[in-house]
């Protein structure tokens, strides 16, 4: 595996993580505002899992179309 693969892969992770914490924070304080039990909550953790998948997909279209171009190889170290 290079480095890049494993930097995307991070990448990943990271905006899966995000997006779900920001969900659930956001939603979290929906419902202590509005005091809608934990409808805001799941709501919230969703969309956030929604965003993060929606990240991740980019990220991974964006890496397999600079390897397909060739791209890759010319990025690694000596």
């Amino acid at each position: 595996m290079s480095q890049r693969q494993t930097g995307v892969a991070y990448r990943v992770l990271a905006d899966m993580i995000a997006g779900l914490l920001v969900g659930a924070f956001l939603g979290y304080w929906v419902d202590r505002w509005l005091g809608w039990a934990p409808y805001s909550l799941v709501t919230g953790l969703v969309l956030g899992f929604a965003a993060g998948a929606n990240n991740a997909w980019r990220a991974i279209r964006v890496y397999s179309d600079e390897a397909a171009k060739g791209g890759d190889e010319g990025r690694r170290l000596p």
